[in-house]
């Protein structure tokens, strides 16, 4: 059967991408990060699968040079596995024995068994006899001795999932039955953590998260339990779309349409670690959702499902830096470098590399229609009770509100919540509704004062967090970021201590609000809350979101507010047919 060759710009972005990773080489081909100072083998593992992907895709590649590239950095990670002390374990170093290295064992190890797996599937008739032999033990011996057991034993399931790509992998080359087993018993783990709706938790709560906002679901890590999922089963020849599999997955997917918008972005402030963002916002997931939708519509056929998978990637692509290297986010006005590195993100592209042959396929099916970025998104109201976030489309904007939410602190935990958390116009894509982390006078939302500064409740809220700026600011500083690192730690203090002693309150807060789903729209019975979500006692409001096929209508009404002092309610600025009375606030965002 013939390889399918992509287009110009399906293949250049992603390989864009790998030269920039490879123009980090030392002399002995390790692949360095400018910010860490490390070899990350789990994303290096990442150039072998871009590799792979590109010189059977690319009408421009240079086959030889390409698989030159994928043995080079095979050698590298074999090197680097090694006996876990005493114990019967191999596993990839540095994994988590190197703080700098900002990742664990089950994620490098995934990474690196199923790269060298995909080496020796690709291009084994080309490998030497030795180079075969190496790379296929190292990824069955990580996958046998570590792997298989991870799968069982992680409280996360986006690290059980990128086990099971590894496991997977070792599965394909050595045919062993455990690590079959143990495919298939993820899949069924998984499915048991998976909410009625699609959506996955970051960090369950019966795993014993260190905050409760690790709980809550994540628009990072939505789509890499799905693909993986996907990825794994048809290792092991088992067929996603069967009867057996398919809910789990489709649901995964519904969720994950439905955290993206018409410009091909998610709802990022859904989301369990938004410390890891400098922007209300991140496309470096995207590789993940372009592989899992683009392979979902390969398997279940929805048009839906193609054009989400080039939203993505079109998104993704637009935002890489001139010199190939990905970003997480443009620059902006508040907005910040995030936490993970390039590095992370251009390893994480091997996923897009793998959506090649499928975004081909799909690409015409799903070019944008002449009505814009909105064209293809299902007009209506979809809820998603279990992330208690629903979904407005009407042509000509597409609206999330979010109910009932876990706490938060300020790296755990969706910060907005109990209202809009987006709002976007659909023909251009523009962003209708302003919002900035913790930002207690946030567009859309009420705010004001109630009682006196408590530094309890600050204590309470950052104390852990002030000693993990600490371990970040010297992250910071080994990149040679001083300035970065000597304010890290009073951003920290500001934000995470200060504004949650202090005695400010919003309707963006309120962790609990009652929702209601309207034929046009939905209702939310909620209250003034303070930043670590506690309620003002005898608070309330009402507030009412609908579409109508002009746009969102917005009517806010405070019910109650006793005590509480210099009550305001800030209307976005992108707002039309304004309506303000004391208590009441209406008004259209089209």
């Amino acid at each position: 059967m013939s390889v399918p060759l992509v287009r110009e710009p399906i293949a250049r972005p992603v390989r864009r991408v790998l030269r920039w990773m490879l123009s980090l080489r030392d002399a002995s081909g390790a692949i360095v990060c400018p910010q860490h100072k490390i070899e990350h083998t789990g994303k290096s593992a990442g150039a072998i699968v871009m590799a792979c992907a590109l010189a059977r895709h690319d009408p421009e590649a240079d086959r030889d040079e390409l698989l030159s590239v994928a043995v080079q950095q095979a050698r590298r990670l074999v090197s680097r596995l090694e006996r876990e002390g005493e114990s019967t374990c191999f596993t990839f170093r540095p994994g988590r024995h190197d703080p700098y290295n900002c990742s664990n064992n089950v994620i490098d190890g995934g990474a690196c068994s199923d790269a060298l797996a995909e080496l020796v599937l690709a291009f084994g008739d080309r490998l030497s006899a030795e180079e075969r032999e190496s790379f296929q033990h190292a990824s069955v011996l990580h996958a046998q001795t570590y792997l298989r057991y991870a799968i069982l034993d992680k409280a996360i399931p986006a690290q059980r999932a990128w086990a099971m790509t590894g496991v997977a992998g070792a599965w394909k080359l050595a045919d062993h039955d455990v690590l079959e087993l143990a495919v298939t018993e993820g899949v069924g783990i998984l499915e048991g953590l998976q909410h009625a709706d699609g959506s996955f938790p970051y960090h369950p709560l019966e795993g014993g998260p260190g905050h409760v906002g690790a709980s809550d679901v994540s628009a990072f890590y939505q789509s890499r339990v799905t693909a993986f999922l996907m990825f794994a089963l048809e290792r092991i020849g088992r067929n996603p779309a069967s009867e057996l599999f398919r809910g789990p997955i489709r649901r995964g997917l519904d969720f994950l349409l439905g955290l993206q918008g018409p410009d091909g972005i998610k709802c990022g402030l859904v989301e369990a670690k938004p410390w890891y963002w400098g922007a209300n916002h991140e496309v470096v997931s995207h590789p993940f959702d372009t592989y899992a939708l683009a392979r979902g519509w390969h398997h279940f056929g929805h048009t839906s499902l193609a054009r989400g998978a080039r939203r993505a990637f079109e998104a993704w692509a637009e935002r890489l830096a001139e010199s190939g290297a990905p970003r997480s986010h443009l620059p902006g006005d508040g907005r910040r470098a995030s936490y993970q590195c390039p590095v992370f993100w251009a390893g994480h592209t091997s996923w897009m590399a793998r959506a090649l042959a499928d975004l081909e396929a799909l690409w015409d099916g799903a070019a944008p229609d002449p009505g814009g970025p909105g064209a293809g998104i299902e007009i209506g109201i979809q809820s998603y009770p279990n992330a208690s976030l629903s979904r407005l489309d009407d042509g000509v904007v597409t609206a999330w509100v979010r109910g009932v939410r876990p706490g938060f602190n300020l790296h755990h935990g969706s910060p907005h919540g109990a209202g809009l958390v987006r709002v976007v116009r659909n023909v251009d894509g523009s962003e209708l509704l302003t919002r900035r982390g913790l930002d207690a006078r946030a567009e859309g939302e009420w705010s004001g004062a109630s009682g006196r500064m408590q530094p309890g409740r600050g204590v309470r809220s950052g104390k852990k967090e002030l000693r993990f700026s600490l371990w970040l600011a010297r992250n910071q500083l080994r990149g040679g970021h001083a300035g970065a690192a000597l304010l890290t730690p009073v951003r920290t203090f500001r934000e995470g201590i200060i504004r949650f002693a202090a005695p400010r309150v919003s309707s963006a807060f309120h962790l609990a609000p009652r929702t209601q789903i309207l034929s046009d729209g939905v209702r939310l019975a909620s209250a003034l809350a303070r930043t670590d979500g506690t309620p003002v006692p005898g608070t309330e409001l009402a507030r009412t979101f609908r579409i109508d096929g002009d746009g969102l209508e917005v009517e806010d009404e405070l019910l109650a507010a006793p005590g509480v002092r210099g009550l305001d309610y800030r209307v976005p600025e992108a707002a039309t047919d304004v309506e303000r009375e004391s208590a009441r606030v209406r008004y259209r965002l089209a």
